[in-house]
């Protein structure tokens, strides 16, 4: 005998978690695409100087509660490549936290052929890893939780199965 609605349990409880895998594995190979471009530019990219034109403040929020946003500041830096070309733009990362930069001079490293792809690291060398590599440990304990969590859901249904005679 068989409770309505249970065939369809074991199915929700694989496909739920699945789809919020994807969502891990999203986080999880944008972290490590963030963390090989930023070590790329520092290791290969051109350094030349160039200028916080502004500094803008960007608040985010997961929600309507105040309590749950974040602000950062989002820095507008020009600077003039090598051949000439004259940039301005937005890092493609940044480590200045809410250090206020506007109007000074930093060190920006730029790709080679993309000058738009470009960080202008907190201490002018190389930005740190540990905001990708936080990122990338969450995604792994993530995804391990939902693995183990589709295993286990599955041998209980299967068990459930045999017990309901299923």
């Amino acid at each position: 005998m068989s409770t309505p609605g249970m065939s369809a349990m074991p199915i929700l409880f694989v496909i739920v978690p699945a789809l919020l895998g994807l969502a891990g594995l999203w986080l999880l190979i944008g972290s490590v695409r963030e963390l090989l471009r930023n070590s790329a530019l520092a290791r290969n990219g051109l350094t030349v100087d160039g200028r916080v034109v502004s500094s803008n403040l960007k608040i985010t929020s997961s929600g309507g509660r105040d309590s749950n946003a974040r602000s950062r500041l989002v820095e507008t830096i020009e600077f003039t490549t090598a051949n000439g070309q004259r940039v301005r733009g937005v890092p493609v990362h940044s480590d200045v936290g809410m250090l206020d930069r506007t109007g000074e001079q930093v060190t920006v490293l730029h790709h080679r052929d993309r000058p738009d792809q470009f960080i202008a690291p907190r201490n002018g060398r190389s930005i740190s890893p540990a905001g990708p590599l936080l990122k990338i440990v969450f995604s792994f304990v993530f995804l391990g939780f939902l693995a183990f969590f589709i295993v286990m859901s599955l041998s209980m249904f299967g068990q459930m199965g045999q017990i309901f005679g299923g």
